[in-house]
């Protein structure tokens, strides 16, 4: 049988390993052994000089969920790469280089009570078993910053929108933050077949309703398409949306079970087990602003940076890059002129001279009309 992992919503260069401090509210012993092996995997990829706080809650969740996972979160901190996106705050933390929520946990991590639990750490995991390794590196995982803030209502898509009373009787150890309708880090790199970037489009709007249920929502972060032989990793976005589950995983039907980025695909599978995050993801990681150690073995990305420009006839192009991204046009005061495929010109013909800024999928760059 096939459970649901439900997650929920959160460049000054670090020099050490990830570490983890995690507090349990009763979890038993092998069981926190189970989980302080998967924060070790996680540290042995990402590198950060905070440590990482984690709240984990054994508790029993009703249905067939394996676990739950809120991450703290952050926005406009000090070195924040994209200003109005929410970072998760371990995440924030470690671009920052410093505490930015004293007092407060970076992840909360409820854990069913009432799952046949597999304990051990070699991954054999027997028949009818959920291995808790894989499990908890998945929630982690999402609590470190592989989430959005995607929610649909009806007809209507939004980023930004969630309340802590979408989750009750669930509660967070810290305080549930306004998102004021802006959307994640990791939010800002979705982009749909038929829509281009998803946060390009009106939010809230029905438009946004019917790309989260488009089954056409991918990743297209240059290091997670270098990871994925340069194309971008398609995100499970099914017909029916599924707050917690849609818009935040990678899609179960193109990476099953044996594929190696399953880990993060929103289902388990009794009697499996993978402990590894797998190359798309750590490529999801580095793209939403993550420091990768050099020996995780991560590709390269295959593109250069994008180089905006004016040409001669006031047209606006961009060097480099994945070509067939979709980028956006601003003023200087923030409002959005209009958006353009990367191989194509933008005309700026009749517009003042000034700053203008061309903003792509968790990147921005300006560019002076003169």
């Amino acid at each position: 049988m096939r459970a649901p992992l439900l997650p929920l919503i959160a460049l000054a260069l670090p020099a050490t390993a990830a570490t983890f401090t995690i507090t349990h509210f009763g979890t038993p012993p092998e069981a926190q052994v189970a989980i302080a092996h998967a924060a070790d995997i996680w540290g042995g990829i990402l590198v950060s000089d905070v440590p990482i706080k984690v709240a984990v809650s054994w508790s029993p969740l009703g249905g067939s969920a394996l676990g739950v996972t809120f991450p703290n979160g952050r926005r406009d901190f000090q070195d924040a790469p994209v200003p109005s996106t929410w970072y998760a705050t371990a995440l924030a933390n470690s671009i920052a280089g410093t505490e930015l929520n004293p007092g407060e946990d970076d992840i909360n991590v409820y854990l069913n009570s009432s799952t046949n639990w597999y304990y051990g750490l070699d991954g054999a995991t027997p028949s009818g078993q959920y291995d808790l390794v894989s499990v908890a590196l998945h929630e982690l995982g999402h609590g470190l910053g592989f989430v959005g803030l995607a929610k649909k209502v009806d007809d209507e898509g939004s980023f930004g929108t969630l309340l802590a009373s979408d989750f009750a009787p669930l509660i967070t150890t810290f305080p549930w933050p306004e998102q004021d309708t802006l959307p994640g880090i990791f939010d800002r790199f979705l982009t749909s077949t038929a829509s281009g970037p998803l946060t390009f489009l009106d939010n809230p709007s029905s438009a946004l309703g019917t790309a989260f249920t488009s089954n056409q929502v991918y990743f297209n972060g240059a290091y997670a398409m270098a990871a994925n032989d340069g194309n971008t990793a398609r995100i499970y976005a099914p017909a029916a949306f599924a707050l917690g589950s849609s818009c935040v995983h990678l899609n179960e039907a193109t990476y099953p079970n044996g594929n190696p980025n399953e880990l993060m695909t929103p289902f388990s599978s009794a009697g499996q087990s993978n402990h590894w995050p797998g190359p798309i993801a750590i490529g999801v990681m580095r793209d939403i602003g993550w420091t990768v150690a050099p020996d995780v073995g991560l590709p390269e990305r295959g593109f250069a940076a994008y180089r905006p420009y004016i040409d001669a006839d006031l047209r606006l192009r961009v060097i480099g890059g994945a070509h067939h991204q979709w980028l956006a046009v601003h003023d200087a005061q923030g409002r959005r002129l209009g958006a353009f495929r990367a191989d194509e010109p933008y005309p700026l013909h009749g517009l003042a001279a000034g700053l203008y800024v061309v903003r792509g999928a968790g990147w921005a760059k300006p560019v002076i009309l003169r």
